[in-house]
């Protein structure tokens, strides 16, 4: 049997189409010519409706897949503009970062150091170069360059530089160092010197060790009668001194300077001295002038006085202390005169008593003579 409604096979004793869900009109089976018509019909709507219901499927898997489409377009859409995105930010970012260490100073600085450490030295003034375009009034740049020529053996190059960077920023103690440690190496000790000398009391003080200040000594030069002894002191410790008496520059090959200096001739002294500290850097040279004339001494004195005598006398001869007395007759008396010893007796006649007082440094006094008359009488 079949359904009247939908036109599905039925079981016998079926209440309800398990198919459309219409209740079974149970009717006697028989086939008419309406019954055959009616049942053709309802093949028919269920073939159209089947063939629909198809249709709609593949019209919804078709809008399916083409919204999966659309989304996979949409998708890819937003990924590129998103990577697109990236790309320009990086871009941008990269270009930024460039702009930025381009400019910086300090970047420029970091590289030409890194530079430097590697020995890559033309990229490392490349660097400077442009540091110093950034900034030219900072002096680390020079320094920096400094130290390259004098790795790169362009130690002249090196010194000009320094020399800049100190007399445009005189309290550069960087600067300082590096010139101070170029001329140790290099043994320009004298340079060290006339650096020193023009900076600062408190440049000073922070590279002392490269400072070598001259002594002081006893006696200033000037002109003296009496001998002269020169003393230095104040010598620092671990420095030495060296003088020269003939007027000659002294150097460490020059008389070292152990006990006071005597001056005890007569002459012109021209008393140089310069001091080195223990890094052999000099002080400045001291010089004075010693001009010694000793005076002569006093003329002796002679007893009796002059005259005439009826008795013979004794000559007697006083000379000043630590004095050679030498004598003689009508004559001018010399060192190689007779030497006075003791009392000299008058000879008969009438003759001149003559005498010189010669001191230890062989300064003659002046003649002193008596006239003496006797005959013996």
């Amino acid at each position: 049997m079949k359904c009247g409604n939908c036109g599905a096979d039925l079981e016998e004793g079926t209440l309800f189409c398990p198919v459309c869900g219409k209740e079974v009109q149970w009717v006697p089976e028989y086939n008419t010519l309406e019954t055959l018509i009616k049942q053709r019909e309802l093949e028919e709507r269920e073939k159209k409706r089947r063939e629909m219901e198809a249709r709609k499927e593949r019209e919804k898997e078709e809008r399916k897949a083409e919204l999966e489409r659309k989304k996979k377009k949409h998708k890819r859409q937003v990924i590129a503009g998103v990577a697109g995105g990236i790309i320009v930010l990086g871009i941008a970012a990269f270009g930024f970062i460039y702009q930025t260490q381009i400019n910086s100073f300090d970047h420029q600085m970091s590289q030409a150091e890194t530079a430097y450490r590697e020995g890559d030295y033309d990229s490392a003034l490349q660097y400077i170069a442009r540091a110093r375009e950034l900034e030219p009034d900072n002096p680390e740049a020079e320094i920096l360059e400094a130290r390259i020529y004098v790795r790169d053996n362009n130690e002249s190059a090196a010194q000009s530089i320094l020399l800049s960077v100190i007399q445009e920023n005189p309290d550069n103690t960087t600067a300082y160092g590096e010139l101070l440690r170029l001329y140790e190496q290099q043994g320009e000790y004298t340079a060290i010197r006339d650096l020193m000398n023009q900076a600062s009391d408190n440049m000073r003080e922070i590279y002392q060790n490269y400072v070598c200040s001259l002594p002081e000594i006893s006696q200033e030069g000037g002109s003296y009668s009496e001998e002269v002894t020169i003393e230095i002191s104040n010598i620092p410790s671990g420095t030495t001194v060296y003088y020269t008496l003939d007027g000659s520059d002294p150097d460490q090959d020059s008389e070292r300077y152990e006990e006071p200096v005597e001056l005890t001739e007569e002459g012109t002294f021209t008393f140089k001295y310069i001091a080195y500290n223990e890094k052999s850097v000099p002080s400045d040279t001291g010089e004075e002038e010693y001009v010694i004339s000793f005076d002569a001494p006093e003329r002796p004195k002679i007893a009796p006085v002059s005259g005439m005598y009826e008795y013979q006398e004794n000559i007697i001869v006083t000379a000043p202390e630590g004095c050679t007395v030498y004598y003689a007759f009508d004559e001018t008396p010399t060192v190689d005169s007779t030497e006075y010893t003791g009392p000299v007796a008058m000879p008969q006649g009438e003759h001149t008593f003559s005498a010189i007082a010669v001191d230890s440094r062989g300064k003659k006094s002046p003649v002193a003579s008596e006239v003496y008359v006797y005959y013996g009488y």
